[in-house]
């Protein structure tokens, strides 16, 4: 028969205290000119679901922190252009990128024909 043998602070005899990973530091923050995008983008958002009401229901967001992220008064997160990518049936990077004319394809930026 096996026994585990453990000190006292829960630790196996011969170890010591178990290595912590480092986590990554990540910016959680948008630069001035995706903050400025995603206020664009959540204002279209608005036209297209009609009210202010139905898009924070659809992006699971209080109506009132949304109303405050598109008319500048707070900042927008990462979190919050997520959601509204989703929203909007696109990427982040979409999103929040440079405008595409609608003569140019979004890809490879060639005109049409």
């Amino acid at each position: 028969m096996l026994t585990v043998v453990r000190s006292p602070s829960g630790e196996q005899e011969g170890e010591g205290a178990p290595a912590r990973r480092r986590r990554l530091c990540v910016t959680r923050s948008l630069s001035d000119v995706e903050r400025m995008r995603l206020r664009a983008a959540l204002r279209n958002l608005r036209a297209l679901y009609g009210t202010w009401a139905c898009l924070a229901e659809v992006m699971g967001m209080p109506t009132r922190s949304i109303r405050a992220i598109a008319s500048g008064k707070y900042a927008g997160s990462p979190g919050t252009a997520m959601r509204a990518a989703r929203a909007a049936g696109t990427t982040i990077e979409r999103l929040l990128g440079r405008p595409v004319a609608a003569d140019r394809c979004p890809t490879c930026g060639r005109g049409a024909p």
